[in-house]
C-alpha cells in the first residue's frame, strides 16, 4: 500500500479542494471529473479510494463498445459519463451520454461530419477535445470547430462552428484543444500557424490570428475574442494545449501556452496580465506546443516542446522569473500532474516518470515504466496512486511519492513502487484516465471500461 502524505501535502490538497468546490456550481460535486484534467485542473482527484488491481477481465464493472478511436477523455457528472466519438465509416463525430452505473447509452447526438483537411493518422482525431460540464450543461467541441451545448438529458441549447465564424483552423495535426469552464464563462483557445501549408489544397476562409474566446454558457453568445499575438515562426505558432485557470489571491487568471510563450489573461476581458517566454530564443520553426500549463505550490509549470525543459515560473513580482528548470527526461506530449504537493513529469517516449520537488526542481523519485509503446495520454492520480496508459492500452499504476519515504542511495532518486501493469489492449489508446466515484474510466480505441466495484 502507498504511504500516506505528510501534513503539508494534506493541507495543500484540502485547500485546493475548498477552492474548487467554492468556484463550482452547486450541482457539481468534487467526486465528479468535470473536464479534461479533472476537478482541480491538474490531473488529480481527491477521491479517497481508487482501484489498484484490475485487468481486461478483472475488476471490470462494465465495458461499453465505441465506434472508433479518439483522444477525448471521458468526463463524469453524477450518474452520467460524457464523451465524443469519431466513426470512420460515416466520418461523423458524435456526443455520447452513458449511464455511470452500467455503461448503457442514455443518448447520442451528432456533432459534425467530414474528414479533416490533413491526414492525421493516429496523431490526432476529430474527437480529440474533451467535453466540459458546469453541472447542468455539457459542452462539446470537435476538431472541425463544432461547438455545442446540451443539458444533461440531451436537449440542445445552442451550437455553432468556430471555423465558419472566424476562419479555418491551421494546425498540422488537426485542432485538439479542450474547452474550459471558469468564472461563469466558457473559454476556447485557437493558436495556429499564420501562413498556409503548401500542401493544403483547399482554400476556404482563413485567418492569420490566434485568439482566446470567452462565451456565455447559457446562450452561446461570444462575450469577447482576444487576439493573442506571438513572434513565433511557422509550426511553433501552433498549440494543442488547453487553457487552465489559476487562482491568485482574490483573482483568477486564465493561462494559455503556445507560440513560444505562456500568458495569463483576465477572464473578464481577455486582457493579458503577464507573459513569459524565452525557451525558443533561436526561433526553431517546428516547436508546436502539446502540453498544457500546470499550477501548484505558488508556481506555474510550462513544458517546452520536443522534450525541452520543464520551467517553473514565479509571477508574484513585477516581472516573471524562472525558479528552476528540469532538463532531463522531460515531456513532449503528456501534460505534467500536480498531486499532493509534488509535480510528476512523464517522458512518454522513454516511458520515464519523474517526481519533482516543486520548490527546488529536485527529482525525488524516478522510474522507467514497463511496456513498449509510447505514452501520449497524461498521468492522473487519486488515493495515493498514479495512473498512466500507453498506446497499446497498457495501464501502469504506481504509488505516489510521500515525504516520509526514504531517500535514494548514492545521490540517485529511488524508483516508484509499481502496483499494477494491466494490459487492457485497444491500440491506439490516447485518452487520459478519468477517476470518479471510486472508479476508473479507461478509454481504448475500441471500448470504454469502468473499473471498480
Amino acid at each position: 500500500m502507498p504511504a500516506m502524505p505528510g501534513k503539508h501535502c494534506q493541507k495543500h490538497s484540502f485547500i485546493t479542494l475548498l477552492i474548487v468546490c467554492a468556484l463550482t456550481p452547486s450541482m457539481l460535486f468534487c467526486d465528479d471529473w468535470p473536464s479534461w484534467r479533472g476537478p482541480n485542473h491538474d490531473g488529480s482527484s481527491e477521491e479517497k479510494s481508487a482501484p489498484e488491481k484490475f485487468g481486461p477481465e478483472e475488476n471490470v464493472k462494465w465495458k461499453a463498445s465505441l465506434p472508433g478511436p479518439a483522444s477525448c477523455t471521458p468526463i463524469i457528472i453524477g450518474k452520467q459519463v460524457f464523451l465524443t466519438t469519431f466513426d470512420r465509416k460515416t466520418s461523423t463525430v458524435s456526443a455520447l451520454a452513458l449511464d455511470r452505473e452500467n455503461g448503457k447509452t442514455l443518448w447520442s447526438r451528432l456533432l459534425g461530419k467530414g474528414e479533416d483537411d490533413r491526414n492525421q493518422g493516429t496523431e490526432n482525431f476529430l474527437a480529440a477535445p474533451s467535453p466540459a460540464t458546469d453541472g447542468t450543461r455539457v459542452f462539446f467541441l470537435t476538431g472541425r470547430g463544432d461547438l455545442s451545448c446540451y443539458d444533461l438529458a440531451g436537449k440542445k441549447s445552442w451550437g455553432w462552428n468556430a471555423q465558419e465564424r472566424y476562419g479555418d483552423f491551421n494546425c498540422q495535426f488537426g485542432y485538439g484543444s479542450s474547452p474550459l469552464l471558469s468564472n461563469g464563462k466558457l473559454f476556447i483557445q485557437v493558436l495556429h500557424r499564420d501562413s498556409r501549408y503548401k500542401d493544403l489544397e483547399k482554400v476556404g476562409k482563413f485567418t492569420r490570428e490566434s485568439y482566446l474566446l470567452a462565451i456565455d454558457p447559457p446562450t452561446g453568445e461570444v462575450l469577447y475574442r482576444h487576439v493573442r499575438k506571438s513572434d513565433a515562426v511557422a509550426e511553433s505558432l501552433e498549440s494543442y494545449s488547453t487553457p487552465i485557470p489559476r487562482r491568485v489571491g482574490d483573482r483568477t487568471e486564465i493561462l494559455v501556452v503556445g507560440g513560444d510563450t505562456l500568458s495569463a489573461h483576465d477572464p473578464a476581458t481577455g486582457r493579458e496580465l503577464w507573459r513569459h517566454g524565452g525557451w525558443n530564443p533561436e526561433k526553431i520553426t517546428h516547436w508546436r506546443m502539446v502540453t498544457s500549463p500546470v499550477t501548484g505550490g505558488g508556481l506555474v509549470y510550462a513544458s517546452a516542446p520536443k522534450f525541452g525543459p520543464v520551467i517553473a515560473i514565479d509571477s508574484s513580482g513585477s516581472a516573471t522569473k524562472v525558479s528552476w528548470k528540469l532538463e532531463r527526461d522531460t515531456t513532449d506530449t503528456p501534460t505534467p500532474l500536480f498531486y499532493r504537493g509534488k509535480l510528476y513529469v512523464l517522458n512518454g517516449r522513454k516511458r520515464v516518470l519523474n517526481c519533482v520537488d516543486p520548490k527546488t526542481g529536485e527529482v525525488l523519485r524516478k522510474s522507467r515504466l514497463p511496456g513498449f509503446r509510447y505514452m501520449r495520454a497524461s498521468p492522473t492520480a487519486a488515493a495515493g496512486k498514479i495512473y498512466m496508459i500507453n498506446a497499446d492500452g497498457e495501464v501502469v499504476v504506481v504509488a505516489a511519492h510521500s515525504d516520509d519515504d526514504e531517500r535514494g542511495k548514492d545521490g540517485k532518486p529511488p524508483a516508484f513502487e509499481i502496483l499494477n501493469n494491466a494490459k487492457m489492449g485497444g491500440y491506439p489508446a490516447r485518452s487520459s484516465i478519468s477517476i470518479a466515484y471510486g472508479n476508473l474510466f479507461i478509454r481504448t480505441a475500441e471500448a470504454l471500461y469502468c473499473i471498480g466495484k
